[in-house]
C-alpha cells in the first residue's frame, strides 16, 4: 500500500483504509454503551418513579387512616360523655358546663343534645335560658337514636349561624334505653387540619362527602369558597368506591394531576390526594428526550472523530514509510508524531539509549529520595537527644528515656514502611503506641478512620509516647484502675481535634517544671498556623487536646525542634 500526502492510493482487493476501521471501531463502542447508558437512566428513572408512586400512596393510606382515628377519638369522646348521669337526672344546665369542655377539648364547634323528634335540649353554643331550637333535619342523629350506633354526617348548615358543618353523633341511654342523640359539629377548617401533615409540596388533599361535595381542602384555593362544592368530574364519578388509583384529572387550577381515592367506611367520606402528572411522568419524559438526544449526538460524534482520527494514521503512517525508506542513507533522528505505536517504530534505534538514560534518573531520584529521609530522620533522633538530655536527671534516665523514644520512632516508620509511606491511619498509630502500655479493658478509642501524611504520623507517635510514658509513670497507667479515653474527629476543613483524657488514676498535681513531653508536644502542635495544644492538668486525671491540620505532604509539617 503506497502512501501519497496522507491518501490511500492502492492496495489489494477487499482490503480497506484504516479511516473505515475506525469508523466501524466507533461504532462498534458507542452503541453498546450509549444503548446500556440509556437502559441504565431509563431503569432508574423508572424505579425512581415507582417508589415516588408507592410513596404516595402509602401517603394517601397514611391519610385515611388519621382521619378514621381522629372521628374514632371523638366518638369515643362523645360516648363517654353520654354516659354523665347528670342526662340521667335531667340536669341539663350541670350538663352543658361538661359539654363545654369537651368542646374546647376536642376543638368542635358545638356540642347538642336532640331528643328523639329533633327538640334541642342542650346547645353549648347558645347562651343559658335562650330559646332551643328544634330541627327538623337531622339524619344523623335520627340514625344514632335507631341504630344504637355512631353516625357521621356529610356537608350540612350548623342550626344556630347556618355554617358548614359535619356532624358526629352518638346514642344516649338511660337505663338501658335510648333517649337522646349527643352530637358535635366540626368545621371543615378543623378537618383541614387532619391533612397538614399529608398534603405538602405541589400536592392537593381533600375530604369529600357521600354526595361528592368538598367537606375540607388542603391546599386553600380562594379561602374556604370551595366546601360545600361539588368536587371535579374525575373525582365525583368515582365517589363510592372504596379505591381508585392513578385517575387522570385536571385540578380547578388546571393543573394535570393523578388522582387516587380512598374510602372511609367509618365515615362513608371519600379522602383524595392528587399529585401533579409532571411530578411522576415528566422525568421519565425527559429521560427518553435526553437518550434519544444523546444517542444522536454519540453516533455524529463516532463519525467525526473517525474520519479525523483515520486522515491522522494516514499522515502518521505515511511520514513512518518516508522515515524507513530514508534509513539506508544514514537518516537522523526521527520527527515524533502524535501516535505512540508509531513513534515507537520510528525509535527503534534509540531504545536502548533511552532505556539507560531512564535507568540513571530513577537510580539520581531514589538516592535523593533515600538521603531526604535520612536528613529527617537524623534530625529528629538529634532533636530527641538534646531535649531528652535537658529533661534527665543521671545517665539512666536518659539511656531509658532515649531509647523509648527511639522505639516509638521505630514504630512509626513500620507503619508508614507498611503503607509504602503513604501515610498512616489514626487510629494504628494510637494502637500501635499504647500496646505496650495497656490492653483494651482499660482503653476506649473511638474516632473515624483519617489517613496522615509520614511526617505529621511521626509526630501524633511521639506525642502519644511522650503521654503513654508519663501515664505510666505517675498518670492512670501508674495504677490497675487507670483508664483513658482517646477520641479524635475531623472536620471538613481539614483540622483534626484529638482528646487524651485520663481517669480513675492517681490524683493529679501540676507539674513544677516543664519535662520533655510536654516542651516536645507543646513546639510540635503550636508551630503552624491553627494548630493548638492545651494541657489541663485536672486532679482526676491528665486532659490532653491536640489540633492540627491534615494537609499534602512538604505543605506543612510537625517537627521536632531543639
Amino acid at each position: 500500500m503506497v502512501f501519497r500526502g496522507g491518501v490511500r492510493l492502492a492496495g489489494r482487493s477487499g482490503t480497506w483504509p484504516i479511516s473505515a476501521y475506525l469508523l466501524i471501531l466507533a461504532l462498534a463502542t458507542s452503541i453498546p454503551i450509549t444503548a446500556c447508558a440509556a437502559f441504565l437512566a431509563y431503569h432508574f428513572v423508572a424505579e425512581s418513579s415507582q417508589y415516588r408512586k408507592v410513596e404516595y400512596e402509602d401517603r394517601l393510606r397514611l391519610m385515611r387512616n388519621a382521619t378514621e382515628l381522629r372521628v374514632a377519638n371523638i366518638i369515643e369522646d362523645l360516648q363517654i360523655l353520654a354516659l354523665s348521669p347528670l342526662l340521667a337526672n335531667g340536669r341539663f344546665a350541670e350538663f352543658r358546663a361538661h359539654a363545654i369542655d369537651a368542646v374546647k377539648l376536642i376543638g368542635g364547634v358545638a356540642i347538642a343534645l336532640y331528643d328523639p323528634d329533633g327538640q334541642q335540649l342542650v346547645n353549648t353554643r347558645l347562651d343559658p335560658g335562650t330559646p332551643l331550637p328544634k330541627r327538623t333535619a337531622f339524619a344523623a342523629e335520627r340514625r344514632a337514636i335507631e341504630t344504637g350506633r355512631p353516625q357521621v354526617s356529610g356537608l350540612q348548615k350548623a342550626v344556630v349561624d347556618g355554617q358548614p358543618i359535619v356532624i358526629i353523633a352518638v346514642p344516649v341511654r338511660i337505663a338501658g334505653e335510648i333517649r337522646y342523640a349527643l352530637n358535635i359539629g366540626l368545621s371543615p377548617k378543623y378537618l383541614s387540619t387532619l391533612m397538614d401533615d399529608y398534603v405538602s409540596g405541589e400536592l392537593v388533599g381533600s375530604i369529600i362527602d357521600p354526595q361528592g361535595l368538598l367537606l375540607a381542602r388542603r391546599p386553600l384555593l380562594g379561602d374556604d369558597d370551595l366546601i360545600g362544592q361539588p368536587t371535579i368530574p374525575a373525582v365525583r364519578s368515582h365517589i363510592g368506591e372504596a379505591s381508585a388509583w392513578w385517575i387522570k384529572a385536571v385540578s380547578r387550577s388546571g393543573v394535570a394531576t393523578y388522582t387516587s381515592l380512598l374510602r372511609s367506611d367509618q365515615s362513608g367520606w371519600t379522602i383524595n390526594l392528587a399529585v401533579p402528572r409532571e411530578a411522576i411522568d415528566g422525568p421519565l419524559h425527559r429521560t427518553i428526550e435526553w437518550i434519544v438526544a444523546l444517542t444522536v449526538f454519540t453516533f455524529a460524534l463516532s463519525m467525526v472523530l473517525a474520519r479525523l482520527l483515520g486522515h491522522r494514521f494516514l499522515v502518521e503512517f505515511a511520514d513512518l514509510e518516508r522515515y524507513v525508506s530514508g534509513l539506508r542513507a544514514g537518516a537522523p533522528a526521527p520527527t515524533l508524531g502524535r501516535i505512540s505505536e508509531v513513534n515507537r517504530m520510528k525509535q527503534m534505534l534509540h531504545t536502548v539509549g533511552g532505556e539507560l538514560a531512564g535507568a540513571l534518573r530513577q537510580q539520581r531520584d531514589l538516592l535523593d529520595e533515600i538521603n531526604h529521609r535520612v536528613k529527617n530522620t537524623l534530625g529528629t533522633v538529634q532533636s530527641i537527644a538534646r531535649l531528652s538530655r535537658a529533661s534527665a536527671n543521671d545517665v539512666e534516665h536518659y539511656v531509658a528515656a532515649f531509647e523509648g523514644r527511639i522505639l516509638a520512632l521505630s514504630e512509626a516508620y513500620n507503619l508508614l514502611t507498611e503503607n509504602n509511606w503513604v501515610g498512616a491511619d489514626v487510629r494504628a498509630i494510637v494502637d500501635r503506641t499504647l500496646a505496650p502500655y495497656a490492653g483494651p479493658d482499660r482503653l476506649t478509642v473511638r474516632g473515624p478512620s483519617l489517613l496522615l501524611p509520614p511526617k505529621l504520623t511521626l509526630a501524633l507517635s511521639a506525642a502519644i509516647q511522650e503521654l503513654s510514658t508519663n501515664a505510666a509513670k505517675y498518670g492512670a497507667f501508674s495504677t490497675p484502675s487507670g483508664k483513658l479515653d482517646i477520641a479524635w474527629t475531623g472536620l471538613d476543613s481539614g483540622i483534626v481535634r484529638l482528646v487524651w483524657i485520663e481517669r480513675d488514676g492517681p490524683l493529679v498535681r501540676k507539674p513544677t517544671r516543664r519535662g520533655f513531653g510536654t516542651r516536645m508536644i507543646t513546639r510540635m502542635f503550636g508551630a503552624e498556623t491553627g494548630w493548638a495544644v492545651t494541657l489541663d492538668f485536672d486532679p482526676g486525671g491528665l486532659r490532653c487536646t491536640m489540633q492540627f491540620g491534615v494537609q499534602a505532604e512538604g505543605a506543612g509539617e510537625a517537627r521536632l525542634t531543639g
